[in-house]
């Protein structure tokens, strides 16, 4: 019998709430219950709910409880970034972890500021779909990989997200239109067939107030005038109309949850990174809403609590089953012959896709991915080219998993391990994805194709609302060998 899903719950894991405006930069009403830790003294004993984590799903979760008259209190790392800050610069500070082969060059942050990784998304804002929460159907694991609800159980919920954050396409919102080497791009796909479409963006339209301006080519930075939605150029924080209410601090870790008996939750063991200080906040309640591999470093770093069900620290399961999206690119020159790709791009990272290979009989077991258009970060590097994204999700094994190792970094925190190998269909899936890109590369003129090394994506945006939502499953209902799952099932 499938389990029922509370509405709240199905907001929670589409990741989005509604607030008011944060455009052209001005925090406005926010910026009173969004501040560093060390700016003032609180009453936490005032807090029903803490929230680990300020993306998409921590302000869903939020507003879920303040809605409830709930005192809610959200804990994040990283600090409001900067307008325009770029991904990579921004992430600089953070510690990284040891990677498959035990060097310290794996990334396993999604984005460290106030909102998350919404803050540096490319806005693509695609639904999942029905073979996507019944993988088995196609995918193999050694690990129980499908949902426990269906696509239809988040119908609502989705189109409530789509309308908050004006997605094009969607909920009466006109689509957005073509860049001109999207046009090109429609127009070859069409030719083969491929069933182009437009890709839902999050963006507000040219012409429109605060609408994008094409400034650069929008990809994995923060929008400098708020045209793109997000946390904060939506004002998700805002509480003003709540029952309950919502505080942020920033500048603050969390390093284990606190509980002294089994089945009850004490509140939260933080280290301040400004003062160095450790700080206990308590709370009955406390929601893990940091990326799938912080959320596992937290309850492995709590491994002597017993939070519900005492098997779940003595499965082994934590931190197992890790399932990143694979991804690829392939770039297409024109060399120095005159052609529609000779300008610079500025606008969105993405204008079209091809969906006709997400599930095709041709594609190795049967479930395959997005073709779509990927431009470069800035406008002039996209001169004289094309490039083209492919990705696909990855199957979830056992030994794809998170540890802590006995390495500390600069704070005394545990680093992590990170193992990780794709299995042989995911790099059949993928290799088959790319060939045909290149195929269309090729039926536009393409004189020199050039594909990149595949790569595993990470979320920057933890929303199943959106292409970048490469949730990655770190604590997951699952089944050891020969076990039954000690975890109930859940979405991540």
């Amino acid at each position: 019998m499938k389990p029922q899903i509370e509405g709240d719950l199905q907001r929670i894991t589409c990741g989005i709430s509604n607030g008011a405006r944060w455009g052209n930069i001005a925090l406005g009403n926010i910026v009173e219950n969004i501040q560093h830790i060390s700016s003032g003294p609180l009453t936490w004993s005032k807090y029903d709910v803490v929230i680990v984590g300020s993306g998409p799903s921590g302000v869903m979760a939020a507003r879920t409880f303040a809605e409830k008259g709930q005192a809610v209190l959200v804990l994040e790392l990283g600090p409001v970034a900067s307008p325009g800050a770029i991904h990579r610069d921004h992430q600089a500070p953070y510690s990284m972890a040891y990677g498959a082969r035990g060097k310290l060059d794996t990334d396993p942050w999604t984005a460290c500021c106030v909102g998350g990784g919404m803050q540096f998304y490319d806005a693509i804002t695609f639904r999942y779909r029905a073979e996507d929460l019944t993988a088995s159907r196609f995918l193999a694991s050694d690990m129980e990989i499908d949902w426990p609800i269906s696509i239809s159980d988040l119908s609502e919920a989705y189109s409530e997200v789509e309308s908050l954050l004006r997605v094009s396409g969607t909920s009466g919102h006109p689509e957005f239109q073509l860049s001109g080497r999207g046009r090109q791009l429609f127009a070859s796909l069409e030719e083969l067939g491929m069933q182009p479409k437009r890709i839902p963006l999050a963006i507000d339209a040219p012409g429109e107030a605060s609408g994008c301006i094409s400034c650069s080519a929008c990809d994995e930075r923060v929008c400098p005038i708020g045209a793109k939605a997000s946390i904060l150029s939506r004002s998700l924080f805002y509480d003003e109309g709540l029952s309950g209410s919502i505080d942020v601090r920033y500048g603050i870790f969390v390093s284990r949850v606190l509980s002294s008996r089994e089945a009850h939750i004490d509140g939260v063991e933080c280290f301040i990174t400004f003062t160095a200080d450790i700080l206990n906040i308590p709370a009955s309640k406390v929601i893990l809403c940091a990326n799938a591999i912080q959320s596992a470093a937290v309850f492995l770093r709590s491994s002597s609590i017993h939070i519900g069900q005492p098997t779940l620290f003595r499965s082994g399961l934590i931190g197992k089953g890790l399932s990143f999206k694979i991804s690829g690119y392939s770039t297409g020159y024109v060399g120095d012959i005159p052609s529609d790709f000779d300008g610079p791009h500025a606008g969105p990272h993405a204008t079209v896709f091809s969906d006709k290979f997400y599930s095709h009989a041709d594609v190795p077991t049967g479930l395959g991915g997005m073709i779509y258009e990927a431009n470069l970060p800035t406008p002039n590097e996209n001169r004289k080219l094309l490039r083209l994204h492919y990705i696909a999700g990855e199957e979830p094994w056992s030994h794809n998993q998170i540890e802590l190792t006995d390495s500390l970094d600069a704070n005394g925190v545990p680093r992590l391990k990170i193992s990780y190998t794709n299995s042989q269909n995911d790099l059949d899936r993928i290799n088959f994805l790319a060939e045909r890109s290149e195929d269309v590369l090729r039926s536009m003129g393409m004189i020199n194709i050039h594909r990149e090394p595949f790569q595993h994506g990470k979320a920057t945006c933890s929303s199943p609302c959106s292409s970048r939502a490469r949730s990655v499953v770190a604590v997951k209902a699952g089944r050891s060998s020969g076990g039954r799952s000690a975890i109930p099932a859940a979405p991540v």
